[in-house]
C-alpha cells in the first residue's frame, strides 16, 4: 500500500533517504576538479654574505723606551744599581719575538762637566745597559750601544745654584732603548 506521497508503506521501520524529482533543467555536467595547485615556491635562504676575516692583528711594536739615569745608576756613575726591573720587562720581550732587531741602546749626559768626560760617561751607561740585556738572554747581535753624551737635551736649566741644576738637568741623564726600523719607498 502507498500513501500519499508514493512512499510504500511496510511494516518495518526502515525510512527511504532521498529521492528523484523530474524537472525541466537540462543535466548539470560535471564540474571538472580544480586544476592541481603547482608546488609550493622553496625560497632558498639567501646565502649568507662572505665576511672576510677581520686582518691580523699587527706585530707588537716594540716601543721606545726612556730610562733616566737616576733610575739606572747613582749620580755621575755606570754602574747599574739593583734591581732593574723596567730593564728585565725590555729583555723579556725582546726574548719573546726575534723579529726585533736592530736594538739601539743610547745612553745621554746633561751638560755639567767637559764635553769629552760626558761623551765617554753616555757610552759607558749604554754600554752597561746593553750588558744587562746580554746577561738576560738577549743576542749581543740585536743590540747596539751609543753614547751620545750631551747632544738631544731634554730640559735646559738656567740661574740655579748647583744642587738644583743636578735635579733640574735629571731629564737630560738617561738611557733610551729603542727598535730601529728602515722603511724602503718604492719609486
Amino acid at each position: 500500500s502507498q500513501d500519499g506521497l508514493g512512499f510504500t508503506r511496510s511494516t518495518n521501520k526502515y525510512v527511504p533517504v532521498g529521492s528523484n524529482f523530474p524537472s525541466n533543467n537540462p543535466p548539470v555536467p560535471p564540474v571538472a576538479p580544480p586544476p592541481p595547485l603547482p608546488p609550493p615556491v622553496v625560497q632558498q635562504p639567501a646565502p649568507l654574505p662572505v665576511v672576510a676575516p677581520p686582518p691580523p692583528p699587527p706585530p707588537p711594536r716594540f716601543e721606545k723606551v726612556t730610562m733616566s739615569a737616576t733610575e739606572l745608576f747613582g749620580f755621575d756613575s755606570a754602574t747599574l744599581s739593583m734591581p732593574q726591573p723596567k730593564l728585565d720587562d725590555i729583555a723579556a720581550a725582546l726574548a719573546a719575538d726575534m723579529s726585533i732587531t736592530d736594538v739601539d741602546v743610547t745612553g745621554y749626559a746633561d751638560r755639567l762637566g767637559s764635553l769629552k768626560y760626558n761623551q765617554k760617561l753616555s757610552e759607558r751607561r749604554a754600554n752597561a745597559v746593553r750588558d744587562y740585556l746580554v746577561a738576560k738572554g738577549v743576542d749581543a747581535k740585536r743590540l747596539k750601544a751609543y753614547g751620545k753624551g750631551v747632544a738631544n737635551p731634554v730640559v735646559t736649566c738656567t740661574n740655579k745654584k748647583r744642587a738644583d741644576l743636578i735635579k733640574c738637568l735629571e731629564p737630560n741623564r738617561r738611557v733610551e732603548v729603542e727598535q730601529i726600523t728602515i722603511e724602503r719607498r718604492v719609486p
